[in-house]
């Protein structure tokens, strides 16, 4: 079976980028082909410090918290990256709820 392959657009630079219509500001193709697990950059994430709760919403509804905290987060591709390897089921990682990351998922695979 053949899936549809995610859309492919021109970059400034012009490097093909690989991005899902759903999810616009997810550069697959930029994301780290190797992260680096979260005790060697978590010190560095924008969540640093803050109570894990916020990152693990009972709902999708509930995740805007942690979405704007990762919305300034210097190191959040390498978090989405980490996650999207490991199969990070649950919370919010790399600005991205668990939902989200199942629809990426699906799309890569």
């Amino acid at each position: 079976m053949n899936r549809p392959r995610p859309p492919v657009g021109r970059s400034k630079g012009g490097c093909d980028e690989v991005r899902i219509d759903r999810f616009p500001d997810v550069d697959l193709e930029a994301l780290p082909t190797n992260p680096s697990p979260p005790d060697l950059w978590q010190e560095r994430a924008a969540c640093f410090g803050v109570d894990p709760d916020v990152f693990f919403p009972i709902s999708e509804e509930e995740a805007g918290p942690a979405l704007a905290f990762c919305a300034s987060c210097p190191i959040r591709e390498e978090c989405l990256a980490w996650a999207l390897k490991n199969g990070e089921r649950y919370g919010v990682w790399g600005a991205t709820t668990e939902q989200q990351r199942r629809r990426l998922q699906r799309h890569v695979a």
